[in-house]
């Protein structure tokens, strides 16, 4: 019996650790997001658990938020004048990456930036701890970013920074036909 208890305690405590980690406060949010294959609702809870952009479902639970990553660097992207940023993930959380992407492979990312869809990617296993968000990122993104992960050149990084948002907010739909789930339930959505 109190071999019982104790595992209970343990189990719960550690459920308390790994969701308080998740969720952390202040932090820029900056997150990845795999695809799901949403055709069976019957193996699904509820909308809950999912988000759609473009048509296709994601989990709502990150697969790696900003707080994952120790290092980042950006490029500008000279089809459109935005940023690109690379993330390097922190020694811990590398195999974490690795196994998400080697059992999600060949289905899509989906990078999110405060709010914001960017381009999403294919997945192939990713063995190095290196993420990358192809473009769409602005000075003001990369000063948030900066506030949680170290920059790997912090005076080429500092010359880009903003202190205000330049983009607008999008506009969202007046009436937007939204998906429910099995239950009736609304199911959320990203927007680009």
């Amino acid at each position: 019996m109190n071999i019982f208890r104790t595992a209970s305690i343990v189990t719960a405590a550690v459920a308390a650790i790994v969701s308080c980690s998740c969720q952390q406060k202040g932090t820029y949010p900056v997150f990845f997001l795999a695809q799901e294959s949403y055709d069976d609702p019957s193996a699904h809870t509820s909308a809950k658990h999912f988000v759609f952009f473009n048509g296709k479902a994601y989990t709502r639970m990150p697969v790696m938020t900003l707080n994952h990553f120790e290092r980042f660097q950006s490029e500008l992207d000279p089809t459109d004048g935005s940023y690109g940023v690379t993330l390097y993930a922190k020694p811990e959380w590398r195999m974490h990456l690795y196994t998400h992407t080697l059992e999600k492979r060949g289905m899509l990312m989906l990078p999110v930036v405060n709010g914001l869809a960017m381009e999403p990617m294919r997945i192939e296993p990713v063995s190095d701890g290196i993420l990358k968000i192809w473009n769409g990122l602005n000075g003001y993104d990369l000063k948030q970013i900066s506030r949680t992960v170290k920059p790997v050149n912090p005076e080429i990084e500092e010359k880009r920074y903003l202190d205000e948002n330049p983009r607008p907010l999008p506009k969202l739909p007046k009436n937007p036909q939204q998906r429910r789930d099995f239950t009736g339930r609304p199911v959320g959505e990203i927007f680009q």
